[in-house]
């Protein structure tokens, strides 16, 4: 596609100018990019309404205030992150020196998703920018009026070639990743995210994928079911269940199931209203209609109705699930439980699970939530919580295997759009004779010596 060749010629030619490179350089981006979010809030604010049904509290607090305090971060921490650090070597290194440069990859690619269209576009933008690359930003088509807002936003803070954002459908995506990209940086599904590995592959073009999973949340015989059931379903119900962090299912100790699923239903109730109103729509037709058949893989025992026009699908607690279905992303407002009586029992059945991209416990025992840790690997793992782990910027986020390869957000998010080039600098005047053909030193004393 003609479109993706010069999208990508448009960034090479910016990154040769080199007016990415310098750090001040820089610094006066980001700035631009937070004075320009601000400036646009309220439209942003009313794109992702109009894309999600998204409340302004929720919004802001899930879409604006994170990229804010990236760029908060990234703006403190650039200078240090940027600069050559130097590295020690051996004796006999002397008197030559080591350093780490870290270097910008060049014309880089971001592929956006609908669900966060707003933060998970703009906070790896941020470390692309930071790092020094030119970038196509292809947001969801999914969430057309937030990706035009992104547009109008790239216009007024960056120069011609900096940061283009790309409008279109899977075509376009399909067309920009056979690009030779000096990099591509993908949130999405597995599904479509092998597909991206798989075309970057052909132009040994290097990834970070940020993906899904069924993320596991156990609740074991000690639990609080009262505070817990706030925890899961404000995590769980959270922009609709349209969350790649949210609980999918819930294993809970059957000790623990019949309080913890009356604290859901009253908790559910108070949060949205007794028709489950005051949770946002689900994002379109197609997605409601996935959703309509998972209802049917189990047993209703909380909400469950669904209104076409509206697209909204009411918080649903799901009894009795297919056992296929804890191993899906269910990615709505369903809820399975499951109980489990046996610790040993859990453990094993959780350690034959693909990684998910988070893995939570409600326990207030620290062995059983090691062991728990233990048994499934997982990009982010909380105990007593959900999500807030992704809203610490200093820590780094991804997946693990099929949740994802790579991470990002605040140093991460530096790294991952960087090249680490290894240095070595040696004065001319000074070259020792013993690494030279024919050798004459014994071996006996170079092992003694540098062995």
């Amino acid at each position: 596609m003609a479109e993706a060749l010069a999208l990508l010629d448009a960034a090479r030619a910016c990154f040769a100018t080199g007016r990415t490179l310098p750090l001040e350089d820089r610094r006066a981006a980001l700035i631009t990019l937070r004075d320009g979010l601000e400036a646009m809030e309220p439209e942003l604010l009313a794109a992702l309404h109009a894309d999600l049904g998204k409340q302004e509290f929720e919004a802001w607090t899930s879409e604006i205030l994170l990229v804010r305090q990236e760029i908060a971060l990234t703006l403190k921490r650039l200078p240090r992150w940027a600069k050559e650090r130097r590295v020690r070597g051996r004796w006999f290194h002397f008197p030559g020196r080591a350093a780490l440069r870290v270097e910008p990859r060049g014309a880089v690619l971001i592929l956006g998703p609908w669900n966060y269209p707003v933060q998970l576009c703009l906070v790896p933008l941020v470390s692309a920018i930071a790092a020094g690359n030119a970038v196509v930003l292809k947001p969801s088509e999914v969430a057309p009026a937030t990706a035009a807002a992104l547009a109008r936003l790239a216009a007024l803070c960056f120069a011609p070639g900096h940061v283009q954002v790309a409008q279109g459908g899977p075509e376009l995506a399909a067309a920009l990743t056979a690009q030779p990209f000096d990099h591509i940086f993908f949130t999405g599904s597995t599904e479509t995210g092998r597909k991206v590995a798989e075309a970057a592959a052909r132009n040994l073009a290097t990834t970070t994928l940020e993906l899904g999973g069924a993320n596991p949340c156990i609740v074991d015989e000690g639990a609080d079911p009262v505070l817990t059931a706030r925890r899961i379903a404000w995590a769980k119900f959270l922009n609709a269940g349209q969350t790649c962090l949210a609980p999918n299912h819930l294993l809970v100790h059957e000790s623990r199931a019949e309080p913890l699923i009356a604290a859901l239903r009253e908790t559910i109730t108070r949060f949205y209203g007794a028709d489950g109103r005051g949770m946002q729509r689900v994002v379109d037709a197609r997605h409601l209609g996935r959703l309509k058949a998972v209802l049917a893989r189990g047993r209703v025992l909380h909400g469950g109705a669904v209104d076409e026009n509206a697209l909204h699908l009411q918080p649903t607690l799901l009894a009795d699930p297919d056992s296929a279905l804890l191993r899906e992303e269910i990615f709505g407002p369903i809820l399975p439980i499951v109980t489990w009586r046996d610790r040993a029992e859990l453990l094993a059945g959780l350690s034959g699970l693909p990684e998910p991209l988070a893995l939570y416990v409600h326990t207030r025992d620290q062995g059983f939530a090691d062991a728990v840790a233990r048994a499934l690997p997982s990009g982010g793992f909380c105990v007593n919580e959900h999500l807030v782990h992704c809203t610490v910027p200093d820590l780094p986020f991804g997946g693990v295997g099929p949740s994802g390869q790579g991470r990002y957000h605040g140093q991460a998010g530096f790294e991952a759009f960087s090249n680490a080039r290894a240095i070595f600098r040696q004065p001319a005047g000074i070259d020792p004779p013993m690494r030279y053909p024919p050798y004459k030193t014994p071996l006996s004393i170079i092992k003694r010596l540098m062995g």
